[in-house]
């Protein structure tokens, strides 16, 4: 599994050590989606996982999954 920015609707991810030496992975937009591993790309790949049973959740509700839309300037 290797994700990309794309797995995750647009959300910032920010990973980092914690004191424990565990790696935390979480969307800073919604930093109750997280995940933890002993690597931080395992970490990354269990938070796409939890990203995607939080989208299966709000499929099921039926409820729009939250993105964010990167807009870029235009030329002035």
């Amino acid at each position: 599994m290797n994700p990309t920015i794309n797995n995750f609707n647009g959300f910032t991810i920010n990973i980092f050590q914690d004191e424990e030496g565990d790696w935390i992975a979480h969307l800073v937009e919604m930093p109750s989606v997280s995940a933890f591993a002993d690597t931080p790309q395992k970490a990354l790949n269990e938070l796409m996982l939890a990203w995607e049973g939080v989208k299966e959740s709000y499929r099921k509700h039926g409820e729009d999954i939250p993105h964010i839309i990167i807009t870029y300037p235009t030329s002035l």
